[in-house]
């Protein structure tokens, strides 16, 4: 009881405040490379790099200013890895990342060219959201699961708390921990476990209907957030909702540390709810997201965050272009 009404208390006088972020910049005063871009090494002891939005696109997005794409993904991620040796990294898809046409030909061979994609440059946590269910269904089904997860074992990595599968398939885990090892995270005596627990708001078709394929968000949120909190150090909520939901999760849910909106609809400063900080991933996969932890020598650990373009200045490898440029001829046949 008194849980639920510190949790109200919160979200009635709720304190949203500007946690550290790199400015938005003018593009006169934007950095030219890519170094520029991810800044100095401040001591970053660990580092959550973060999209969504992709809809089974593993292309450019935005006709006026073309930015996202696989390749430019993976290519700050590699980036970002080779300058930062001692801040390692977790990679997290927010949701929304197959097209939720499934069943058609051209969207199912998107789907499967994105399940390839992520198993050939793994994801460490993929969060299922309400648009990817009905593709997940068939990479989940029991029946050829155990060698469909060889050939795709980006499936082991899928997670969701609320999602309504059926007898027919198998049930993701709820949230799964992470542990992570480096010079920076105790002295390198000792892991840091980190746990993402993974949500997905309803559809609202409206007239009354109610959306079968998951259940109530906010209702799974809480148990599946009290049974990875005795796990984990550092617990992170990874929900495809918009921004609203999200801060609302992080109101009722005040064990959590950090909750990522992966469906806000842009990039906003963080907010903090308690001592919760709120995150957003960026609209169609346009952005890294880069949330980075820092641990002071008792233990107690801080963020910053930045949200960077996936443009021009990004660099990408020869070998996920190809994919990408495949990928695209292969789906084109559907059309």
């Amino acid at each position: 009881m008194n849980r639920t009404l510190s949790a109200l208390l919160v979200l009635v006088f709720l304190s949203v405040c500007v946690w550290t972020q790199t400015p938005q910049q003018n593009s006169e005063d934007a950095p030219q490379t890519f170094d520029e871009r991810l800044g100095p090494d401040d001591g970053a002891a660990m580092a959550i790099l973060f999209g969504a939005g992709m809809k089974g696109n593993l292309d450019l997005c935005d006709c006026n200013f073309p930015r996202g794409g696989l390749a430019r993904r993976v290519g700050y991620v590699d980036g970002f890895k080779k300058k930062f040796k001692d801040t390692p990294v977790i990679q997290v898809e927010a949701g929304f990342f197959f097209s939720g046409s499934a069943g058609y030909g051209m969207a199912d061979r998107s789907n499967e060219n994105v399940a390839r994609a992520y198993s050939r440059w793994p994801v460490d946590v993929i969060n299922l959201g309400r648009e990817d269910l009905a593709y997940a269904k068939k990479l989940l089904a029991r029946d050829g699961l155990d060698e469909r997860t060889r050939s795709l074992p980006m499936i082991k990595n899928m997670i969701s708390a609320n999602a309504v599968f059926g007898p027919a398939a198998a049930q993701p885990a709820a949230y799964v921990i992470k542990e992570v090892s480096g010079p920076r995270i105790f002295g390198g005596k000792k892991n840091l476990r980190v746990g993402f627990v993974g949500l997905a708001m309803r559809n609202n078709p409206g007239g009354g209907v109610i959306d079968s394929g998951v259940t109530d968000m906010f209702q799974a949120a809480t148990s599946a957030i009290i049974k990875a909190r005795k796990e984990c150090d550092v617990l992170v909520v990874v929900a495809h909702c918009e921004l609203e939901d999200a801060l609302k999760l992080a109101g009722e849910n005040l064990e959590a540390d950090v909750v990522i909106a992966g469906d806000s609809g842009g990039i906003f400063n963080p907010r903090r709810v308690g001592s919760t900080l709120v995150v957003s991933a960026a609209p169609g996969n346009i952005r890294e997201g880069d949330l980075r932890l820092y641990l002071d020598k008792d233990g107690k650990f801080s963020f910053k965050f930045r949200a960077t373009d996936l443009d021009s200045v990004v660099p990408t490898d020869k070998e996920t272009t190809a994919f990408v440029d495949a990928a695209r001829e292969d789906r084109n046949r559907f059309k």
